[in-house]
């Protein structure tokens, strides 16, 4: 005697992964925000290095998270306008031109705490570009009924990063040096960029006329304003970054204090 599923059990949180599409595109995921977490290590420790200033360990933090907050919306817009599969590979590419800019000076000896602020910046821009395409890939790759347990394989890939990223920068960092651990996110984002390219999306075709720029950016806007729910969560997210952001801006210096090394920084942060 066999027995039907179903219908109306949950899905399976690893349903998602038999998708050989979506499989591809979240081990891209996993390995972008891998090397996210790799570069503010790497880059937070380097100043350490090179000035004293309480202040200007504390930007690199600030350096690594503005671009997220001033080029969020732009990006979503951009996600919603252009082909997503090229403006995410497009993300990764600008990621492993900054990492090897990065690893270079580094080798040379060459960063001022000035110049690793702007390159820092500049990898933020990165990842702010990055969050909102693959958030609009995923509903395109993957059936409705799997559409949470996608979600939450994101977050799990997201948490996972965390402690893959601090752990590999450390270790690098305490034995070769920073300018490996550049070069390794410069790596890995080429990778990710193979990857992204082997995914061939189908386009499709809408009767509704093409969304403009700033017209997306107004949508999202009106949204976010006619949604209570949506403002509370935001609010939520804000409180919770702003006083998250405070604690890993100043983790190198107590790290420091400890009188630790990189090892005794990425354990913390980790």
């Amino acid at each position: 005697m066999t027995t039907q599923a179903d219908p109306k059990q949950a899905p399976s949180t690893m349903a998602p992964l038999r998708n050989p599409v979506f499989r591809m595109l979240w081990m891209a995921w996993l390995a972008a925000n891998v090397t996210m977490w790799m570069n503010d290590v790497a880059s937070a420790w380097v100043m350490t290095t090179l000035t004293d200033s309480v202040f200007m360990v504390a930007m690199v933090q600030a350096a690594s998270t503005l671009p997220v907050f001033v080029l969020g919306l732009p990006s979503g817009a951009l996600a919603d306008i252009v082909d997503r599969r090229r403006y995410f590979a497009v993300t990764q590419l600008w990621v492993a031109a900054t990492a090897l800019v990065l690893s270079a000076l580094a080798f040379a000896d060459g960063l001022s705490a000035p110049l690793l602020l702007a390159l820092t910046f500049a990898n933020g821009i990165g990842m702010a570009m990055r969050w909102p395409v693959f958030a609009a890939i995923v509903p395109e790759v993957v059936p409705r009924h799997d559409l949470s347990a996608a979600l939450a394989l994101n977050g799990i890939a997201m948490n996972m990063s965390r402690i893959v990223g601090p752990v590999v920068a450390g270790m690098l960092l305490a034995s070769v040096g920073s300018q490996y651990v550049f070069l390794l996110n410069a790596l890995l984002s080429i990778i990710a960029f193979v990857i992204i390219l082997r995914w061939r999306s189908e386009p499709k075709v809408s009767a509704l006329p093409g969304e403009r720029f700033f017209g997306a950016m107004r949508v999202g806007l009106q949204h976010v304003v006619q949604s209570p729910r949506m403002r509370v969560v935001l609010l939520r997210i804000f409180g919770f970054f702003l006083q998250s952001s405070a604690l890993l801006a100043l983790l190198p210096l107590i790290a420091r204090k400890l009188e630790g090394g990189a090892t005794t920084f990425t354990a913390l942060l980790a």
